[in-house]
């Protein structure tokens, strides 16, 4: 597994757009928590909310609540607290947006439409609510201290209720209930954890002769053996893992699996994009694993 890891730091730091770079840097080789600020910076809208390619597959400059929510995650890696002055614009971003109609956010707006994107990102899909809303909802926990809090008390007691009802399987939103459940209180996130592993049970695919194809891997809601889900899956992590390994291109890196069907010339830009965010994903899970007893 060295080898292969050194390949995927390489490529990281040869390939990969500047964000992905400095945030390989911080994590891996005792980076400025400042440059990832400095290379974020570049994705934020004066409004607050994060856009401008941040998500590859949507090119547009226009902020989205999806596009937040990874602004927002990178955030909280590097330990940026409510005094940075990112997160609270971006947090004020979400709040001012916030649909009282939904009790949630539209996860991409109008505007995604005005440039070259994937052909799933055509504006006005039926994306479920909890995608991205749960995971906002995690998010505003996470920096509590910046949200009024009746508001959030409301907020959280409608996204309990709707996870508690919820009797379908979304790949995307699972994920989304994952992050929500890393940032709940303990008393709040024992409502729903165990709907939360049911919907797991019913979403992940175990049978590695099916990981070539469309699914949603054990390792992608078990980054770490810490994770809740765990003792769920710790029976295929170790040959999900062997998958992983399997797939890394020879450059080092791990491609995406998908293309967008449209704007091709601009979907190679993409798919390098990609590139350098899923070899820093798995790379993460890498040495996660690599660190700790499977």
């Amino acid at each position: 597994m060295i080898e292969q890891l050194q390949k995927a730091e390489t490529f990281l730091q040869t390939k990969a757009r500047p964000l992905e770079k400095v945030l390989y840097t911080f994590e891996f080789v005792n980076g400025d928590e400042e440059q990832v600020l400095d290379a974020l910076m570049t994705y934020q809208n004066e409004d607050g909310g994060f856009g401008n390619g941040l998500e590859p597959d949507f090119r547009c400059k226009a902020s989205s609540a999806l596009a937040t929510t990874i602004g927002l995650q990178h955030l909280i890696r590097i330990g940026a607290d409510d005094s940075e002055p990112m997160v609270q614009s971006a947090i004020n971003y979400l709040l001012h947006t916030f649909d009282e109609e939904k009790m949630g956010w539209e996860i991409v707006p109008e505007e995604v439409e005005s440039a070259p994107r994937a052909i799933w990102w055509n504006y006005g899909g039926d994306w479920p609510w909890g995608n991205p809303s749960a995971e906002i909802t995690g998010l505003l926990h996470h920096y509590k201290g910046l949200v009024p809090a009746d508001f959030l008390e409301t907020l959280t007691a409608h996204t309990i209720t709707y996870v508690q009802q919820l009797d379908t399987n979304d790949h995307h939103e699972l994920q989304c209930l994952v992050k929500l459940l890393k940032e709940l209180p303990a008393d709040q996130a024992g409502k729903i954890s165990d709907k939360v592993r049911h919907i797991a049970r019913n979403s992940v695919t175990t049978d590695p002769e099916k990981w070539h194809g469309y699914c949603l891997l054990p390792l992608q809601i078990v980054s770490m053996k810490e994770s809740f889900l765990y003792e769920e899956f710790k029976d295929a992590i170790p040959s999900n893992i062997q998958h992983l390994l399997n797939t890394q291109a020879e450059d080092g890196s791990w491609k995406p699996t998908w293309a967008w069907g449209q704007f091709e010339e601009e979907w190679e830009k993409a798919k390098q994009e990609w590139s350098g965010v899923l070899t820093l994903e798995n790379l993460r899970i890498l040495h996660a694993y690599e660190k700790g007893a499977i």
